[in-house]
């Protein structure tokens, strides 16, 4: 069963890859930052269904081999972002549209930087709202239980 942070990543997956945003603008890597283990799956699955709904793209393979690995090492906003960025347009230099030298992978990285700051941001901002949801969600389970038990005790 899923618990309520999972249903709101995937909503969360879901809005972010079909409402209009700034280019890399999204909580998909933070999202991917703060999950592991079997709930990672229903994220990827989401990922796939709003990839079906927006179009597949040549470079789907290394989006998820990045997501995947985000999620595996759990290393923080920015190693994560740039762990993205690098895995991602490393598969577009692969493509050839920036000529198969060492100019073109440089060049292929350059172009790509302002979509990497604004990924950076991004995954930044929104993992210090998830991390802020969760410490919230924490304090209120808490609170929930005390009370329980001081009712039961009462009674």
């Amino acid at each position: 069963m899923l618990k309520p942070i999972n249903i709101f990543f995937i909503i969360a997956i879901v809005a972010s890859r079909l409402l209009p945003h700034p280019p890399n603008f999204t909580p998909v890597i933070a999202i991917f930052m703060l999950t592991s283990g079997l709930t990672l799956l229903p994220l990827l699955i989401t990922y796939m269904i709003t990839d079906a709904v927006i179009g597949f793209h040549s470079y789907m393979l290394w989006v998820y081999a990045s997501l995947f690995a985000v999620a595996y090492l759990q290393r923080g906003a920015v190693f994560s972002s740039t762990l993205f960025f690098v895995i991602t347009n490393f598969a577009v230099w692969t493509s050839g549209y920036y000529g198969y030298s060492l100019q073109g992978i440089i060049m292929c990285y350059v172009m790509a930087i302002p979509f990497y700051i604004s990924t950076l941001t991004s995954t930044i901002i929104f993992a210090k709202l998830f991390e802020y949801a969760k410490t919230i969600n924490s304090i209120d389970n808490i609170k929930y239980l005390f009370v329980n038990e001081r009712l039961r005790q009462a009674a």
